[in-house]
């Protein structure tokens, strides 16, 4: 791990300082620990980043760590990584240092493919995102006709008085202006603007916000159709249904088939598509990337659960509620400038436009001076516009990581067990689509239970063995064990309620009713333990974690002050 030192090496910073490497958390990581934690991989990766205009990127931190987000997006696994800014050159740039292992402890495979060009993609669509695109004459054409808020719109609203703009109003800079025109033309078309007189239009005083809103909707048509692609079928209108368009108390089960980004921004939102157990094909919006952290892992096919969620809230919404509850529940400019010096004037002008658009709704005013007055609910009362639009959050619950196909042989317990038994809500379960594929599984199941002396077929049908799933259970618990010793050379455990642990949390392990995290302990060398897992555990993956099992849950901390704690613990245990 020579290079770790290289990226370490002093005069590389900004002005000639020492340069300090940074992780996904902190910008003053420990390079030593993470070459400790390289000893046993196989290889690892070294990676330059180095944007074309870097150096009118602020922060080449933050940037780095999306830009790694969206890396891991792409190879399916989160990734250990350390990383140091350089500027010892005419191009500041970024050194990234790679584990080779993945996040289940496999090697991690990168495509040669990938190595060379997929970064690159990726790095310079977030170096568009962070510096603006820059539409050239060649593009121009392309940005007429989109249906989503283009640099042509944000011009036109910049010559706009009074919500109108004429002809005199527009820049005289050849082609572009034509584009312009052509522009406002296309937004006639769409019903966002009008001509009350020849050479003049009236735009839509909420143009961006309905042009991003008609965006989300073509987006979200394009991505379900890639999920109905994913079981190669063509769009079904007839038994497709948007869960956000359904009741507010409306649930979904079924059969999971696959997530498309929704815009381009990797870390969300996203679509996920379902086959339910009423024969429908369900669409769900998830704002966040991490709200799926519970599905990494899971086998294709595996069932979840959509629920309605409360709407989220925009960026821009609580930027807003944050400066306007400090000043007496006012926005304004100026006040916006007092409290973040830092945003640029067009990043403040499109707050305002926001605010006026939920001032036609009614629910902002505004006075003389230009400043808004929010109410007391603002919060309520956007995330409840925002849920007519589309822009609701659904909450997935995983239900089984396993395909009905493998749960119709697993020696486990599985949903399929559950559906039978009747534990699971089958209110909503019909003799079509997934729902008889369901039917027609359970007969197998059936069949496997047989055969393992759980149950038999009589005339009048299925008759499972007494305490059929605690048996079935134990069963999945030893074949675990004995999975995990065999890949670890460690013997597991199942910590009980109340339990303290302490560890290193090396992966995740996915059973049938429960996912669990696997933490080596310290202490011994060939012992391990398995903790209930939740979904902020990722965050201290190959990172040592101590806390307390609370029923089906683990509070747990780490971070440096565990690693002293354990550290002398050990050295107390090794005197005594």
């Amino acid at each position: 791990m020579r290079h770790a030192l290289y990226v370490e090496r002093d005069g590389a910073g900004r002005e000639g300082d020492p340069v300090q490497v940074f992780d996904r958390e902190l910008d003053r990581a420990d390079g030593a620990a993470f070459v400790e934690r390289c000893e046993n991989d196989r290889h690892h990766f070294r990676v330059i980043i180095s944007p074309e205009h870097g150096g009118q990127i602020d922060d080449l931190k933050g940037y780095t760590r999306d830009l790694v987000r969206r890396v891991e997006l792409d190879l399916g696994t989160r990734i250990d990584w350390i990383a140091a800014e350089h500027h010892d050159t005419g191009r500041p740039h970024v050194h990234l240092l790679m584990r080779g292992r993945r996040d289940d402890g496999r090697d991690l495979v990168i495509p040669r493919s990938y190595v060379s060009r997929g970064f690159r993609e990726r790095a310079e669509g977030l170096a568009t995102e962070l510096l603006g695109p820059r539409l050239e004459p060649d593009r121009l054409d392309r940005a007429v006709k989109l249906e989503r808020f283009t640099e042509l719109d944000r011009d036109l609203l910049s010559h706009a008085r009074g919500g109108e703009i004429a002809l005199a109003n527009l820049p005289d800079e050849g082609k572009r202006a034509s584009r312009l025109v052509q522009r406002l033309n296309r937004l006639e078309e769409l019903g966002l603007a009008e001509q009350p007189r020849p050479g003049a239009w009236r735009l839509q005083g909420d143009l961006e916000d309905q042009l991003m809103r008609l965006a989300d909707r073509r987006e979200r048509e394009r991505a379900t159709a890639r999920l109905l692609a994913h079981e190669d079928r063509g769009v079904q209108p007839d038994r497709t249904r948007e869960l956000e368009a359904a009741h507010s108390s409306q649930r979904v089960t079924g059969r999971l088939i696959g997530l498309e980004q929704l815009g381009d921004d990797a870390r969300g939102p996203h679509l996920l598509g379902v086959e339910g157990i009423d024969g429908k094909f369900w669409t769900a919006r998830v704002g966040r990337l991490e709200d799926l952290r519970g599905l990494a892992g899971v086998e294709r096919g595996a069932i979840v659960q959509l629920d309605r969620a409360t709407p989220e809230m925009r960026t821009s919404d609580r930027a807003i509620w944050e400066i306007a509850e400090k000043n007496g529940l006012t926005y304004s400019a100026d006040l916006h400038r007092g409290m973040r010096p830092g945003d640029r004037d067009n990043y403040i002008t499109m707050h305002e436009r926001r605010l006026e658009a939920l001032r036609r709704d009614g629910i902002v005013t505004r006075d003389s001076g230009g400043a808004f007055h929010l109410p007391n609910d603002y919060q309520s009362r956007v995330a409840a516009r925002e849920g007519l639009g589309g822009r609701e959050s659904a909450r997935v619950t995983l239900l089984d990581p396993h395909s009905l196909e493998r749960q119709a042989d697993y020696r486990g317990p599985t949903w399929l067990d559950r559906m039978a038994d009747g534990i699971e809500d089958r209110s909503q379960f019909r003799q079509e689509g997934f729902g008889k594929e369901v039917s027609q599984a359970w007969k197998r199941r059936e069949t496997t239970l047989e055969k393992l002396g759980l149950g038999e077929n009589r005339a009048d049908g299925f008759h499972p063995a007494q305490d059929w799933r605690g048996v079935l259970s134990t069963m999945e618990e030893k074949a675990a064990r004995e999975r995990i010793e065999r890949d670890t050379g460690r013997a597991p455990h199942f910590a009980r309620d109340g339990d303290q642990v302490q560890g290193l949390y090396t992966s995740r392990i996915h059973m049938a009713e429960q996912s669990f995290a696997l933490i080596e302990r310290v202490d011994h060398r060939f012992s391990s333990t398995l903790v209930p897992w939740r979904p902020e555990m990722d965050r201290a993956l190959n990172q040592f974690v101590s806390g307390r099992v609370n029923g089906r849950d683990f509070d747990f901390k780490y971070g440096k002050g565990v690693e002293k704690e354990i550290a002398k613990a050990l050295s107390i245990g090794g005197r005594g």
